[in-house]
């Protein structure tokens, strides 16, 4: 992974940096203020932000906010050392991987880096499927709808349109969180998902999904959560 650290303390900033090289051998930056942060951002593929929440003349929440306009697919992990101040504040703009308070505590990091590590697994994994004799491996991050007519599914991606003979039931342990059954004949990406509507979703493709009652509330909780609405 590559990893930003943005804390207007040098030495924290530093700290934490050096214990990810060491740790997990990842490639880390570091800044001290919005102005490195954001041309590091427009520069780099940053898959995880750890930024202070107050930063000296400037706001931590907001600059994280416009990394995540640049980056939308990035995890964030607010550093406070102000307890749960913040803590309403900040999901009104974004939903964290977590949260580190000071003094660092590095088993926390521990368990926040290896859980985004696993996260872009998932990202990156594959999907194995089989029709008519031939094997198949779809990036499931490239998915936008699972689409269950008879016996036969249809995995849909920007590109193209793949067919297996397997049940819709059998797909969500092999995809990530943010896939979901909301129909009995679909499962969705909500990353692709262009707006919702009473009864149905639009993908980014155009498809229209419905929503069945029975899926509504959980596809409906998991869409607000990742988009706010």
């Amino acid at each position: 992974m590559n990893i930003l650290v943005c804390d207007d303390d040098l030495s924290i900033a530093n700290s934490i940096a050096e214990y990810i090289k060491n740790k997990f051998k990842h490639k880390v930056f570091d800044s001290i203020n919005r102005e490195d942060a954001l041309i590091i951002t427009h520069s780099e593929k940053i898959d995880l932000l750890i930024i202070d929440i107050v930063l000296k003349d400037d706001n931590g929440i907001f600059l994280a906010e416009d990394i995540q306009k640049i980056q939308p697919d990035i995890k964030i992990i607010f550093v406070t050392g102000y307890g749960n101040e913040y803590y309403e504040n900040i999901y009104k703009h974004i939903t964290p991987q977590g949260f580190l308070e000071k003094p660092i505590q590095y088993n926390i990091l521990n368990f926040f880096i290896k859980q985004a590590e696993n996260e872009l697994k998932k990202k990156t994994a594959k999907l194995i499927i089989s029709y008519d004799f031939k094997k198949y491996l779809i990036t499931i991050n490239d998915i936008l709808y699972i689409q269950s007519s008879k016996r036969v599914c249809e995995i849909i991606t920007n590109n193209k349109t793949y067919r297996c003979y397997k049940k819709l039931s059998d797909f969500p342990k092999e995809l990530p969180e943010y896939f979901a059954r909301c129909h009995q004949s679909y499962i969705i990406n909500t990353k692709y998902i262009a707006s919702f509507q009473l009864g149905q979703f639009t993908m980014t493709n155009g498809a229209i999904i419905p929503i069945s009652d029975s899926y509504a509330k959980d596809v409906k909780n998991l869409y607000l959560m990742n988009f706010g609405g």
